[in-house]
């Protein structure tokens, strides 16, 4: 498949290869995953505030912000209609298959949502009620809604649900993943001596905005490596000039109907890489190796920690590996987490190896893996290179 695409209206896609993405059957998968995940679970229904399983729920398109905000059930699915319903005022970007009787509005009075929730049929008679986050009001308001619920944690069958991806979600992240690349090839030609990493972050954010996907998922995608001192990993940008001869790293990401792909790599700034830059490269590839090989179907975090340090390095001080897909995913292995973690098959994982040696620098290489149940694949294609 290849990765190159075409960006078509509406958040629209097609491949250039002439496949496609079909994001009515993209919804209507996953919300058969959703459902058969409450059924397993005995969930009779599911109250969602958090933007990502919200989105996955119901495919609706949702308006980026920044900043937290708190709890609100801004979408219900029922399992026993297998309908799914959205706080919303509009009817734009909502999929046809939700109708505007599945809607409910926003009001400042908690009366008035407490009477739209009691409408939705088949919640007010729920006995075990899902929700992804909560917060003490929000607690009361939904056993007035449903009495004779019990309230539960359901952000593990979100996470089971989204785990395993379809053949239209990989090729969604593989997009946002090209669109990243395309970034990263304008980040590479702009790194000189003298530029700062607000003006690379620039660059990247004026080239992602070129191929209509305008909103970054994050803005900690460069950082030059001090040769001298503790190297330190940084996800801050600064107004730090660029050195002459010093490693950069690069991670820029993007999005593609939700669906977020990255990828990280490092160049050299000057016109010769610094004294040992080489050798760092390769200790960094060959640590990446160790990690998408163990990248398999049934193991476990602490199987890539224990690739890791195969590998001869120290503890790792970053993240190895991820999952990805709207937004960052469970698993999280890294930090000294998600050694117990399992590995599924059908999961693409965001996979990195972090070295550093003093006089040198910092060397990072960052890969989506889609974990496959023959073994892992990678789905970025930038080149692998030198510093």
């Amino acid at each position: 498949m290849s990765p190159a695409l075409a960006l078509a209206g509406a958040g629209g896609m097609a491949l250039e290869d002439g496949g496609g993405v079909d994001f009515g059957r993209l919804r209507r998968e996953r919300r058969e995953r959703l459902l058969e995940g409450m059924g397993a679970a005995g969930l009779d229904a599911v109250v969602l505030g958090r933007s990502a399983n919200v989105r996955y729920a119901s495919g609706a398109r949702q308006l980026w912000r920044s900043g937290a905000s708190p709890f609100a059930p801004a979408s219900v699915v029922v399992r026993a209609t297998g309908r799914v319903h959205l706080l919303s005022v509009w009817d734009d970007g909502i999929p046809p298959e939700i109708g505007h009787e599945d809607l409910y509005g926003i009001s400042w009075n908690p009366q008035n949502l407490l009477g739209a929730l009691r409408n939705i049929p088949g919640l007010p008679g729920a006995n075990v009620v899902g929700t992804d986050s909560l917060t003490p009001f929000f607690g009361d308001l939904l056993r007035q809604v449903a009495p004779d619920a019990r309230l539960t944690n359901a952000t593990g069958v979100m996470f089971e649900a989204r785990a395993i991806k379809t053949p239209d979600e990989v090729a969604c992240i593989v997009g946002a993943a090209t669109v990243a690349e395309a970034a990263l090839a304008a980040l590479r030609r702009a790194v000189v001596p003298g530029i700062t990493e607000r003006q690379l972050l620039g660059i990247f954010d004026e080239t992602i905005s070129g191929l209509g996907a305008p909103t970054p998922p994050s803005e900690g995608v460069v950082f030059a490596t001090a040769r001298r001192g503790p190297v330190r990993y940084r996800n801050l940008v600064s107004d730090r000039p660029v050195g002459d001869d010093e490693l950069v790293v690069l991670t820029p990401a993007a999005l593609c109907a939700g669906y977020e792909g990255e990828v990280g790599r490092t160049v050299g700034s000057g016109a010769t890489p610094p004294r040992g830059a080489p050798e760092l490269a390769d200790r960094c590839h060959r640590a990446l190796d160790a990690l998408v090989a163990a990248c398999r179907p049934g193991n476990t975090g602490r199987d890539l920690y224990r690739a890791w340090e195969a590998a001869g390095e120290p503890e790792p001080v970053v993240a190895l590996a991820h999952g990805i897909g709207l937004g960052a995913e469970q698993p999280l292995i890294g930090f000294g987490r998600g050694a117990d973690a399992t590995i599924v098959g059908g999961s693409v994982l965001s996979v990195q190896s972090w070295v550093t040696a003093e006089g040198t620098g910092g060397y990072l290489h960052r890969d989506l893996v889609l974990v496959g149940e023959d073994g892992p694949e990678v789905l970025t294609r930038d080149e692998r290179s030198g510093a």
